[in-house]
Formats: structure tokens, sequence, C-alpha cells
């Protein structure tokens, strides 16, 4: 019997997926091994390593990633994990896509609520600035 749970996710971009689990301090392998209870293992397309030995893994289905976990052993809680994991991942695809359309980022800041702030700034006929909260 499989201790792996999968979690679908609205995650499709692998780059914006590696660098928001990097900003938040994890280390990382692509296309490894996901190590669960005992000597139980399942693949997946990036994986987060935990010091505990139960890692956190990402897989494509589909267009969209799904977290595979052997939950009964993670060292943290899946909900904060996957909030934090998304807020950061929105933040780079804010950042990706604004540079796509010309724009620069001007300034990025957590506020007091936890939200994330990015100023950017395109130069054309007229200077446009533009703020979004993530």
């Amino acid at each position: 019997m499989s201790h792996f749970s999968k979690i679908k996710t609205e995650l499709s971009d692998a780059e914006c997926l590696k660098k928001a689990l990097k900003d938040l301090g994890y280390q990382i392998k692509e296309n490894s091994i996901v190590r669960g209870f005992g000597s139980l293992s399942t693949r997946a397309d990036v994986v987060v390593t935990m010091p505990n030995g139960y890692d956190i893994g990402f897989r494509k289905r589909g267009d969209f990633f799904e977290l595979v976990a052997d939950l009964w052993g993670l060292s943290i809680d899946k909900d904060d994990f996957l909030n934090e994991v998304t807020q950061r991942y929105a933040m780079h695809v804010v950042i990706d896509k604004a540079m796509a359309e010309g724009f620069q980022i001007v300034n990025e800041e957590e506020l007091e609520d936890g939200s994330i702030r990015i100023v950017c700034e395109r130069e054309v006929e007229h200077q446009e600035k533009s703020a979004v909260q993530a």
C-alpha cells in the first residue's frame, strides 16, 4: 500500500515553481526520487529534499503540477507549505509576464499582511507605472 498522497495544484510553469522553492530556501532536485516511509519512493519532476527523509515532489499531470508526498512523515504543514509556494510562484509569474511585455521591475516588497507588492515601469512615449500585489 502506498503512503503517497497526491494534491492537485494550479501551478503550471516549472521555472516559476523552481524559483519559488529556491526563494523559500528549499534545496531542489529535478527528475528525482521522492522518499517516503521505509523504502517507499516515487518519481517527480521537481523534488524538495527534506532533512527527515520524507521529501515533497511536484509531478506534471496534464497542464498542471500535483504535489506528491508521504504526508504521514512530513515535518511541515502541507497547507502552509503549499500556500507559501503558491504565493511566491504567483510573484514569479507576474514578474516574468511583466518583463516579457517590456516592463522593468522597479521594486518588490513584502507588506505587513504578508502580501508582495511589485512595482514595474516601462518607457514609452510617456512613462507607464503599474503596481501589482500578489
